[in-house]
């Protein structure tokens, strides 16, 4: 990547950016949306943010598992099935339960109360750049839409908007000194960020 090529990026950039904010502060989510998108247009198509709501959900869910009591083998919440298991006359008397939740374990084929089973939950460490984003939402004609919809636009926003930023940041470093060691590196314009910082 020629290093000329730097400065128009940092100065769009900043630009679009500046842009983004204020539309978003102003709930000028048109003007908000357009400026993020120009934003990852501005970069190298292996730095850009993939918009796909699917492979957002793919990569974003958490994974739960339940450990069966008798192998130990913890199985993905989805190869669960929880059932109501009715107790016979004797465990009726002694516990006064009319039905006790249950699963099978897939893999030994025992049968886990649901109370005695230990359930994990992996999560994402907060904050994780996927460099993926769902489609932004959309805007129906009802009142209750209306508000979910600035609650939604707004996240989705503030979420696409720092993603860019990592790029963008990856984007930099990667190319800082491509152009060679020695080049001059002044010659990247800097007056627009000095202006937004002072904003």
């Amino acid at each position: 990547m020629p290093q000329a090529r730097l400065p128009d990026i940092n100065t769009a950039y900043v630009k679009y950016r500046t842009e983004a904010i204020i539309a978003l502060k102003q709930k000028r989510y048109n003007s908000m949306h357009g400026c993020l998108i120009a934003i990852n247009a501005l970069l190298p198509a292996e730095y850009q943010v993939i918009i796909s709501t699917t492979d957002y959900t793919d990569l974003s869910k958490t994974d739960i598992t339940y450990k069966c009591c008798t192998c130990e083998v913890p199985i993905p919440k989805e190869n669960i099935q929880v059932f109501d298991l009715i107790p016979n006359s004797m465990q009726l008397l002694l516990h006064g339960q009319n039905t006790h939740k249950v699963w099978n374990c897939t893999k030994c084929h025992a049968l886990n109360k649901l109370t005695s089973t230990r359930i994990s939950q992996v999560v994402l460490q907060n904050p994780t750049f996927l460099g993926i984003v769902p489609e932004s939402p959309s805007r129906t004609n009802g009142l209750m839409d209306r508000m979910r919809f600035n609650i939604e636009i707004e996240r989705w926003g503030w979420l696409l908007l720092g993603e860019l930023e990592f790029k963008m940041g990856k984007f930099r470093d990667d190319n800082w000194k491509r152009g060679g060691e020695d080049e001059d590196s002044s010659t990247i314009d800097y007056s627009l960020d000095d202006k937004d910082s002072g904003a």
